[in-house]
């Protein structure tokens, strides 16, 4: 004998039904929600490297290599924070880090830079000693020349990242082991930039010879210090095994994109007044 279901008592199967898709949706939704936090929050932090020049005979160059640096690596978001490392030009044989030690933004030249106002205080002491800028009024000086180049640049291509710009010794190799456990341990998604010249003070066939002779031991991943000083004729070494260091922990090696230098541009031979300019991305 079949028992005879009630209207009412099919409308609250109806309804459990109806009631069981709704948890299996809102379960389905927060699942993916939670996926996607995951992933933002666990995503291991980008790291891009790039070696440019700061000497500006030929200045459209710099700025076509911004331009490819940014489509190459950040073509729809940008780094957090630009670490910044240059030569100290004045003081060769220093052994001291410089950074920065004035709060974010400033003003310098015609430019409101985004400074980096809290990756210093985890790892490099700043004082009258070692800072880069000596303030004056609502505007910073500096000697270093580079700092402008590169500055303006990043406010061009890169204008939401903050900037920690460092001079390092040019050729003190005991500094490397002090910087990078402390430029691996940022976690943020940062573009490490070296800002160097290769050779200088010498004929365009000898520059060429120095050039290339840089150029392999950067592609050949050279890590040995004394092999690197010795094989690469630019103005900060050290500089370039940073970046060289850094991007071999991410399985990341140099590929050539620009070589020029006075005489090339100049088409004619230097000699004495030549410096060359090498333009690398890792990937």
């Amino acid at each position: 004998m079949h028992k005879i279901i009630s209207d009412s008592e099919k409308m609250e199967k109806l309804n459990n039904k109806s009631w069981i898709k709704t948890i299996i949706i809102i379960l389905f939704v927060c699942l993916i929600f939670c996926l996607i936090l995951s992933f933002k929050y666990n995503k291991k932090p980008e790291r891009h490297f790039a070696i440019i020049p700061h000497f500006m005979l030929n200045n459209e160059k710099v700025d076509q290599f911004y331009n490819f640096i940014k489509n190459a690596y950040y073509s729809d978001n940008e780094p957090n924070t630009i670490v910044l490392i240059s030569p100290n030009h004045f003081h060769t044989d220093e052994k001291e880090i410089k950074t920065i030690c004035e709060s974010s933004p400033v003003n310098y030249k015609s430019e409101t830079v985004n400074l980096s106002s809290k990756l210093h205080k985890l790892w490099i002491k700043c004082d009258e000693k070692n800072k880069i800028f000596n303030s004056r009024w609502d505007n910073l000086q500096t000697n270093e020349h580079w700092i402008w180049e590169h500055f303006q640049r990043i406010n061009k291509y890169f204008p939401n990242g903050e900037i920690l710009p460092i001079i390092s010794p040019c050729f003190q190799m005991s500094t490397v082991k002090d910087i990078l456990p402390k430029i691996e341990g940022l976690n943020w998604n940062i573009l490490v930039i070296a800002s160097v010249d290769f050779a200088h003070y010498q004929d365009e066939q000898q520059t060429l010879q120095h050039d290339q002779k840089s150029i392999e031991t950067l592609r050949n991943m050279v890590l040995n210090e004394a092999e690197f000083i010795d094989w690469i004729d630019a103005d900060c070494p050290v500089c370039l095994y940073l970046v060289q260091s850094l991007a071999s922990q991410k399985w990341q090696k140099p590929e050539l994109r620009y070589r020029d230098s006075s005489s090339t541009i100049l088409n004619q031979d230097m000699w004495e007044e030549n410096t060359s300019r090498i333009f690398m991305w890792y990937k």
